[in-house]
């Protein structure tokens, strides 16, 4: 079975993104980012859709991570800008 939670966490750490300012991009609490990583929460549509935006990669790979793991990572990781992308409502 898919761990997507598990697979969410290694797409944020990936990202070098805490769960705080993860949260803050996908407009949802630390909170919400907690419970999608231990699979007390489901993904919908609209997170997969900022969270693509926020770290600007195509919500295909977003997806593929998410099914298949940190080996469909990128080998590059995400520039460290120091600030996180805004996200439309």
């Amino acid at each position: 079975m898919t761990d997507f939670g598990s697979n969410f966490r290694k797409l944020r750490e990936w990202a070098g993104l805490s769960q705080e300012a993860l949260g803050i991009s996908l407009n949802v609490s630390a909170s919400v980012v907690n419970r999608i990583e231990n699979n007390k929460r489901k993904l919908d549509i609209q997170i997969l859709q900022k969270l693509a935006a926020s770290l600007q990669l195509d919500i295909s790979l977003v997806v593929t991570v998410l099914f298949k793991g940190k080996a469909a990572l990128p080998k590059q990781k995400a520039p460290k800008t120091g600030k996180i992308l805004p996200v439309p409502a």
